[in-house]
């Protein structure tokens, strides 16, 4: 190293060190951040906080390391050039050949020999030293930190080591008490209300342990719930064997506690009768349609029913409330403003004979029409916000048959609506995505051949996704994916045994983890279990 003082060199060396610990530092982050992906999360990228510790410490090394270059080159002795005075046009080369590059000087008299110049200083100064040399110990100890190897129980060197997530078990089940096929389910954030025919029973999602019971008259039996829960409450009605269900019930799902009831005449209350909207129970009681508050039951509007005319079906939520109006072999679809039953549109349906209909979504409006004419409507048809027709989905088509008037109904994502499709045998093998723009097909997604054997169920997350109930040749499975494209995102696959589903499983979201209900047991599988 000619040319260098010592610490020139050690500069030199300690940058080339710094950029050996960035390396090092870099490759222990890829290690362990793939090392320490989790099979739920198929091909991305680890993330967190821990990442950009890693990322920034990199680049904060590599800074170091090109200071220290810097510094080393800026620290470099530069010998001065031999001072020469001027060369005879005839001087003759010295050395036995003459051939040698270097020229004897010649001394002019009466010239004065030049003083050397004086080198630029060479040393770092103590801090830049000690600096410096502090940077690179620290990138060489995290470097060593993301490459040293765990030990047998996770750790290395004393630090904690992230471990995968423990793979989902079948972590509690409720055995079927009764028979009869269960009239619905409300999810909640943290459990599920399951309804039977003898009352409600609430379970936490975590551990299964029952929170409240609400139970009905003897010789009663519930026929109806709301589809959902709104402000934490729900609406039931029930009534007694071939008589009209004419109690109608709120109930707290929080606290189990009974808020009203309200007993309803004449035909008391269809099924798909009943719907929480915002602050207001809307409910088909007889020939009338009223709105009450939810938590008192007072009435706060009512809406007649023309001659010869029913509500086969009618959803709600803050907005609107969304009813298919059936007279004779005539049907319109009416958009309510809840809070005061003022019509905010009505559109008439395509249909010519008696029909069997569902409201699949509130907003944007979706229902589902089968009319008993085989050549007449059978197609899920949706509305803008002013009730003009957007999107037609036929239940039948080269797919196979759209599962609409089960428990489980299709979901709609924005503008993509998710359904089960069956090909044949009530066997629903693949989920499809259809656009409410124009009707046409987005993605399907079809179960495996070597171990699923169908899509029990649909569920909305909380973040947005859709969620899966697989039946297996083993225990049911949990597949996460993007309702917008169909790709798979993350699958929830469980130990544990076979024979849990039945042929009405529905799936709920819980914190943690998903919860099942089985509606109907055929073969004595349980009531509710959860996947965890």
């Amino acid at each position: 190293m000619q040319g260098r003082t010592a610490a020139s060199t050690a500069a030199v060396l300690l940058s080339g060190a710094a950029f050996g610990a960035a390396a090092v530092l870099l490759g222990g982050f890829v290690v362990r951040g793939l090392g320490g992906m989790s099979y739920e999360c198929q091909g991305s990228w680890p993330e967190g906080a821990a990442v950009w510790w890693w990322l920034l410490a990199g680049a904060g090394l590599l800074a170091v390391g090109r200071a220290g270059h810097v510094l080393g080159r800026r620290g470099r002795k530069v010998p001065p050039e031999e001072p020469r005075d001027a060369i005879p046009r005839n001087a003759k080369a010295w050395g036995p050949t003459g051939s040698e590059a270097r020229v004897r000087p010649a001394v002019l008299l009466g010239k004065k020999e030049r003083e050397p110049a004086a080198p630029r200083s060479s040393r770092l100064g103590g801090a830049e030293r000690a600096a410096l040399a502090v940077a690179v110990c620290l990138g060489l100890l995290a470097g060593a930190w993301g490459v040293w190897p765990a030990g047998e129980d996770g750790t290395a060197a004393g630090r904690p080591e992230s471990k995968p997530p423990a793979r989902p078990t079948l972590a509690w089940q409720v055995p079927r008490v009764g028979d009869g096929q269960g009239p619905g389910t409300w999810g909640l954030p943290d459990g599920i209300v399951d309804g039977r025919l003898d009352g409600l029973h609430a379970y936490g999602g975590a551990d299964g342990k029952v929170r409240w019971n609400v139970a009905v008259p003897a010789r009663e039996a519930v026929c109806v719930m709301s589809p959902r829960v709104d402000g934490n409450i729900g609406l039931l009605a029930y009534g007694r064997h071939d008589k009209p269900c004419a109690t109608l019930v709120a109930v707290h799902t929080g606290t189990g506690k009974v808020l009203w009831k309200q007993r309803v005449g004449g035909d008391g209350v269809p099924a798909r009768g009943i719907a929480v909207g915002g602050t207001v129970a809307v409910a088909v009681e007889g020939g009338t349609v009223r709105g009450r508050a939810a938590e008192s039951g007072a009435q706060r509007w009512q809406r007649a029913l023309g001659k010869g005319c029913a509500i086969p079906s009618l959803d709600a939520d803050a907005t609107r409330a969304l009813l298919v109006e059936q007279c004779g072999d005539r049907a319109r679809l009416l958009a309510l403003d809840p809070a005061t039953g003022k019509e905010l549109w009505t559109r008439a349906l395509p249909v010519e004979s008696t029909v069997q209909a569902r409201v699949v979504s509130v907003a944007p409006a979706v229902v589902a029409l089968l009319e008993r004419d085989d050549r007449g409507t059978r197609a899920l048809l949706g509305f803008d916000d002013t009730g003009a027709p957007t999107a037609t989905v036929p239940l039948s088509g080269p797919d196979g048959t759209v599962v609409v008037f089960d428990d489980d109904r299709p979901l709609v994502f924005g503008d993509v609506l998710v359904a089960r499709v069956e090909r044949s045998s009530s066997v629903a093998e693949k989920t499809v995505g259809y656009s409410l723009k124009d009707g046409r097909k987005l993605w399907e997604h079809e179960v495996a051949d070597s171990d699923e054997l169908m899509v029990d169920a649909l569920a909305r997350q909380p973040d947005g996704t859709l969620a899966l109930l697989v039946r297996t040749l083993k225990a049911p499975k949990v597949v996460l994916l993007d309702a917008a494209t169909g790709r798979v995102r993350s699958q929830r696959v469980p130990e544990g045994e076979d024979g849990l589903t039945s042929i009405y499983p529905e799936l709920f979201p819980v914190a943690g983890g998903h919860v099942v209900v089985n509606h109907l047991s055929m073969s004595g599988e349980p009531a509710v279990f959860a996947i965890r």
